[in-house]
C-alpha cells in the first residue's frame, strides 16, 4: 500500500533493486481488478448488447500484469526475503498476502471459455495455494498475541472470501466436493468475520487513510457467495440467492453513502480494493437478469459496469503514473501496532510499538 507520503518525488540515489524491496502485495490487487472486470464484461456480454472482444481483451491484459506482477514479486522474495517475511506476518499487510492467490482463480474463470487449458493450469496452480494461505492467514491471527481489534478492517475478509472464488471455475476442473469444500469455508467465515468488522467500523473510529477504499470489501463476500451458489448447482430464483443478491445491492448502497468522502482521497494502490467488488456485484446482478428476475437487475448490473470501467480507467491511469514517477515501490510508514505489556502489580497496557 502506498499513502499521500507516497506521492512524493523517489530520492533520485534509490535504483529499481533498491525500491523493489518496498514493493506492495497489494499489485496483485491490480490483477484481482481487471480479471474481475473481465467476468463483468463477460457476463454483459450475454445480454446481446456488448462484443465479446472487450471481456476477453481484458482477461488477457489481466494476465499481462500479472505476469509482470508476479515476476517482480517473485525478484523481492530472492533478494529482499526479510522485507517478505515482514509483510507476511505484518497485523494490517498480512489481509493482502492472498491477493496473489486469489489473483490466480480469477483469472481461471475469466479465461473458461476462451482458453480452457490455460484455465485449468491457473486453477489447478491457484486453489490449493489459496487453501495454504488461507490456513496460514487464520493461524496467524489466533496465535500472534500482536493482532487486536484495532488492526481489523475490511480487507480481513480476502484471505477466507477468497475461497468463494474457486468454484467459478472449480466446477468445470476438479472433483465437484472440492468446490464444495472452498465454497462451504467462504461463507461460513464470512458469515463469522462479518460481525467482528462491522463492530471495528462501528465502534474502533475510522479507518485510516489508505484503508478506507477496503469498505469497498463488503460488497464482494454475499456477491460472490451467490455467483458461487449458481455455479454449484442453484438457481438465481431460489431463497438463497435472493438473500445474497439483496444483501449485495444494500452494501452497495452503503458504500455509495460513503463515496463524497472516499473520492476525496489522495491516490494509494489499496484503491484498486473499490474494482473487484463492483465487478463481482455486476456479474451477480447481470446473471440474475438473464436467469430472468427482471430487467432491473439487468440495468443494475449495466449501472456498476459502467461505474466500475470507469474506475479501472482511471486507477489504471493513475497507476501508470506512479509507475513512471517511481512513487510505487517507496517505503510505507507502518501503523501503530499495539502491544500488551504486563507490569509488576499485574495491571496491562497497551502500548504503541511501531
Amino acid at each position: 500500500m502506498t499513502d499521500t507520503a507516497a506521492l512524493a518525488p523517489a530520492a533520485p540515489a534509490a535504483g529499481a533493486a533498491a525500491r523493489l524491496e518496498h514493493l506492495p502485495v497489494t499489485v496483485f490487487a491490480i490483477v484481482m481488478g481487471l480479471a474481475g472486470t473481465s467476468l463483468a464484461w463477460q457476463r454483459a456480454t450475454r445480454t446481446g448488447h456488448v462484443t465479446p472482444a472487450v471481456g476477453t481483451g481484458l482477461a488477457w491484459l489481466a494476465a499481462g500484469v500479472l505476469a509482470v506482477v508476479a515476476s517482480a514479486y517473485l525478484t523481492k522474495v530472492v533478494r529482499h526475503l526479510p522485507a517478505v517475511r515482514a509483510e507476511w506476518r505484518h497485523p494490517v499487510k498480512l489481509a493482502f498476502v492472498p491477493t496473489a492467490t486469489i489473483s490466480l482463480v480469477i483469472l481461471a474463470a475469466a479465461f473458461l471459455d476462451t482458453a480452457p487449458t490455460f484455465s485449468a493450469v491457473l486453477w489447478w496452480v491457484g486453489a490449493p495455494a489459496q487453501l495454504v494461505l488461507t490456513l496460514d492467514v487464520l493461524r496467524t491471527w489466533i496465535g500472534d498475541p500482536r493482532f487486536t481489534l484495532d488492526h481489523v478492517h475490511p480487507a480481513w475478509f480476502i484471505p477466507v472470501v477468497g475461497n468463494l472464488v474457486v468454484p467459478l471455475a472449480g466446477v468445470a476442473h476438479g472433483p465437484r466436493q472440492m468446490s464444495w469444500f472452498f465454497f462451504s469455508v467462504g461463507l461460513v467465515y464470512w458469515l463469522a468475520l462479518l460481525p467482528i468488522v462491522l463492530g471495528r467500523l462501528v465502534l474502533g473510529g475510522a479507518l485510516p487513510g489508505r484503508l478506507s477504499p477496503t469498505l469497498a470489501v463488503l460488497v464482494a463476500p454475499p456477491a460472490l457467495a451467490a455467483l458461487a451458489w449458481v455455479r454449484l448447482g442453484g438457481t438465481f430464483g431460489d431463497a438463497p440467492s435472493q438473500i445474497l443478491l439483496d444483501v449485495t445491492l444494500f452494501q452497495l448502497l452503503l458504500l455509495a453513502t460513503q463515496a463524497p468522502a472516499l473520492v476525496r482521497l489522495p491516490f494509494a494502490i489499496s484503491g484498486w480494493a473499490y474494482t473487484f467488488p463492483l465487478a463481482a456485484a455486476a456479474s451477480a446482478f447481470f446473471g440474475a437478469g438473464a436467469a430472468g428476475l427482471g430487467a432491473g437487475f439487468t440495468w443494475l448490473g449495466a449501472t456498476v459496469l459502467a461505474v466500475l470501467s470507469l474506475v479501472v480507467a482511471g486507477l489504471g491511469a493513475r497507476t501508470l503514473l506512479a509507475v513512471r514517477r517511481g512513487e510505487l515501490c517507496l517505503p510505507d510508514p507502518a501503523p501503530p501496532i499495539p502491544v500488551a505489556r504486563t507490569s509488576a502489580d499485574g495491571r496491562t497496557d497497551t502500548d504503541l510499538e511501531t
